[in-house]
């Protein structure tokens, strides 16, 4: 009985993040002016799948959890499966640092980092 508890308990918790990442939004293009507010929230959303919301607010914070985990950008975005690699590391990349993304184009239209 405490078997089939646990179970169901495990079953509706992976159940339950998965319906969470899905029902995340994707971001705008890092060339949008809306780039670093909509990249924010849906960072918060998959982090929020699979820790507390309270840990996923803090973009620093979250970054530093990614590398410890993953090591680094690359890593973390062929890990995950919600945009292509190249888009995820752009995403990062222009997030924190500002400047092109891979393409060339500014980042939030301005080139500036959205720290």
């Amino acid at each position: 009985m405490i078997k089939k508890i646990v179970m169901s308990f495990v079953c509706f918790y992976v159940s339950s993040s998965v319906a969470m990442i899905m029902a995340c939004p994707q971001a705008a293009p890092t060339t949008s002016p809306n780039f670093c507010s909509s990249f924010k929230a849906v960072a918060e959303c998959h982090c929020a799948a699979s820790l507390p919301k309270s840990m996923c607010a803090d973009m620093q914070q979250l970054y530093k959890r990614m590398m410890a985990m993953f090591g680094s950008v690359e890593k973390a975005c062929k890990f995950q499966h919600n945009t292509s690699t190249q888009n995820c590391i752009d995403d990062w990349n222009c997030y924190r640092n500002g400047g092109q993304s891979s393409d060339g184009a500014l980042c939030s239209g301005t080139g500036n980092a959205c720290q």
